[in-house]
C-alpha cells in the first residue's frame, strides 16, 4: 500500500507538470495558437534575425506571427533540376498567420496588395533580432514579382529592406565612383582656380573692372558738372512736342500695317507651299517623261557611232551589203 500511494503521488505531480508546461507553452505562444489567416512572402535578401515566433506589424502594431521559414528550392522545387540556377529559386519563403480580429471584419489583403500593400524584414533595435513589416508603398515601383510555381497560400509580395536599400544604394554610387578620375579632375580644378585667380589680380578682368571704376567716376562727375533740371526740361519738351507725336503716330500705323502683313504671311507660306508642291510633280511627271526619250536618244546615238565606225572601216558595205573577204597573208 505504502509503494502504490507513492507512485500515484509521483504520478500525479508528473501530470501537474504536463498541465503547467502545456499552459506556459500556451501563454508564451500568445496568438500562435490561435486560428487566423496564413500568407506567405518570398525575400531575395538575408532574413538573419527572423526565426519562428516573430512578430507580425503592420504600422507597429502586432496582428501576427511567423509559422515557417525555409528555401523556395526546397518547397517548391522546380521540375527541370536545371532551373535550380535561376535566382527566383535562391529565395527564402516566409509563412506567417494573421489574426483577423486585429484587422477588423472586412479585411481583404488581395484588394490591399493591388494598392501597395508590401511585406519587409525590419530590425527590432540594436538587439539582432527582425520582425515583418506590413506597409503600403507605391505599387509602380514596386511590382508583384510573376513566380512560376503555384503558392499554398496567398503571397504578399515582399520589398528589400531599408538597410538593404542604403546597401544597394552605396554600392552604386561606388560602382560610378570608381570610374571616375579623381587626378585629373583635381588638376583641373586647381589649374581654373589658379587661372581664375590670375584673371582676377591682374589679368583681363582686372582691367575690365579698374576701368568700370573709373568710368563710373567720370560718370559721377560729370553727373556732379551737369544741369539736371534743365535737362529734365528739355526733354520734357521734346517728348510733348509735335514731331514726337507725329513720329509716335507714324510708328503706330506702321506697326498696324506690319501686324497686317504677318496676319497674311501664313496664307502665303501655304500659297508657296502648295506652288512649290506642284512644281515638285510637275518635275516628277517631267522627269519621268524624259527619262524614256533619253534612254532611246542614247541608244540612237550608240547605233550611229556604230554604224559611223563601220562606215570608216568598210565604206563598201553600202553598197555591197557585206564585210569585205579576210585577207589571207602571203
Amino acid at each position: 500500500m505504502e509503494g502504490k500511494g507513492a507512485a500515484l503521488r509521483t504520478g500525479l505531480f508528473v501530470l501537474a507538470g504536463i498541465v503547467v508546461l502545456i499552459a506556459m507553452i500556451f501563454v508564451l505562444s500568445g496568438n500562435a495558437f490561435r486560428s487566423g489567416v496564413e500568407y506567405e512572402s518570398y525575400f531575395s535578401e538575408s532574413v538573419q534575425g527572423l526565426d519562428i515566433g516573430s512578430t507580425v506589424k503592420f504600422r507597429g502594431v502586432t496582428i501576427g506571427k511567423v509559422t515557417d521559414i525555409g528555401l523556395v528550392s526546397a518547397e517548391y522545387p522546380p521540375a527541370n533540376p536545371k532551373d535550380l540556377v535561376q535566382p527566383i529559386y535562391h529565395q527564402v519563403v516566409v509563412r506567417f498567420r494573421v489574426d483577423p480580429r486585429k484587422l477588423g471584419p472586412d479585411s481583404n489583403f488581395a484588394g490591399a496588395i493591388a494598392h501597395g500593400l508590401r511585406v519587409q524584414v525590419a530590425p527590432q533595435g540594436i538587439t539582432g533580432l527582425a520582425y515583418l513589416e506590413l506597409s503600403f508603398v507605391n505599387p509602380k515601383t514596386h511590382p508583384v514579382q510573376a513566380v512560376p510555381w503555384h503558392a499554398r497560400t496567398l503571397v504578399i509580395p515582399s520589398i528589400p529592406s531599408t538597410l538593404t536599400q542604403v546597401q544597394d544604394a552605396v554600392q552604386t554610387f561606388l560602382t560610378n565612383m570608381s570610374g571616375v578620375k579623381f587626378d585629373s579632375t583635381v588638376k583641373l580644378l586647381t589649374s581654373m582656380i589658379n587661372t581664375l585667380n590670375e584673371e582676377i589680380t591682374t589679368g583681363d578682368a582686372h582691367q575690365a573692372i579698374a576701368n568700370a571704376n573709373a568710368l563710373l567716376g567720370e560718370l559721377k562727375t560729370q553727373v556732379g558738372k551737369a544741369d539736371l533740371p534743365a535737362t529734365t526740361a528739355s526733354i520734357r519738351n521734346l517728348a510733348d512736342g509735335r514731331q514726337t507725336r507725329d513720329i509716335l503716330t507714324r510708328l503706330d500705323q506702321t506697326s498696324a500695317a506690319l501686324a497686317q502683313a504677318t496676319s497674311a504671311m501664313p496664307k502665303l507660306l501655304a500659297q508657296t507651299q502648295a506652288t512649290i508642291a506642284d512644281a515638285n510633280q510637275t518635275t516628277a511627271n517631267l522627269n519621268r517623261q524624259m527619262i524614256p526619250i533619253l534612254r532611246n536618244l542614247d541608244q540612237a546615238s550608240s547605233n550611229l557611232n556604230e554604224l559611223s565606225e563601220t562606215l570608216k572601216n568598210n565604206p563598201a558595205v553600202v553598197l555591197r551589203g557585206g564585210p569585205p573577204p579576210p585577207q589571207t597573208p602571203r
